[in-house]
């Protein structure tokens, strides 16, 4: 078996879940649970991005019919923990076909709508998510990649 080297940075694929009322998914963080984030998984090695989104979605959101959506975003950032220095984050925006119940802010899924998204995500992170949530739903992003950063 070969040996691969250590990757220099990690990647990170990011689910913007939109419902059918353009309500988007949130968990708590891990530390705590006043903070919140968008669903995330590291990929894993030689997998691709789409693989790790679709794993996530069948994780996080398999009682709720989904499909991908057409438009991705790519940032580099500073990474979370561990050896590497940065991040390649991908975003997909992901369509849940129904309208989710609520779990708030106690449950495992609280489903914001994008309007107040500020309030519950911090910054870079809702300023990637607004740009391509407004962009897809509005339809002024072209289907495909877009570099956020």
């Amino acid at each position: 078996m070969p040996h691969l080297p250590a990757s220099r940075f990690r990647r990170i694929a990011k689910d913007i879940a939109i419902d059918a009322t353009h309500r988007i998914a949130l968990l708590p963080h891990l530390a705590n649970n006043r903070a919140w984030r968008l669903p995330q998984h590291s990929a894993r090695l030689n997998e691709p991005y789409a693989d790790t989104v679709v794993r996530l979605c069948r994780d996080l959101l398999s009682p709720y019919p989904t499909r991908l959506g057409t438009v991705t975003g790519r940032r580099w950032a500073p990474a979370p923990e561990g050896p590497a220095r940065e991040a390649e984050v991908r975003f997909y925006i992901v369509r849940v076909d129904t309208e989710p119940d609520n779990e708030g802010p106690g449950g495992r899924i609280l489903w914001v709508p994008r309007a107040v998204l500020g309030l519950w995500l911090g910054c870079p992170e809702v300023k990637s998510v607004s740009v391509l949530v407004d962009g897809y739903l509005n339809g002024w992003l072209p289907d495909g990649p877009i570099t956020l950063d």
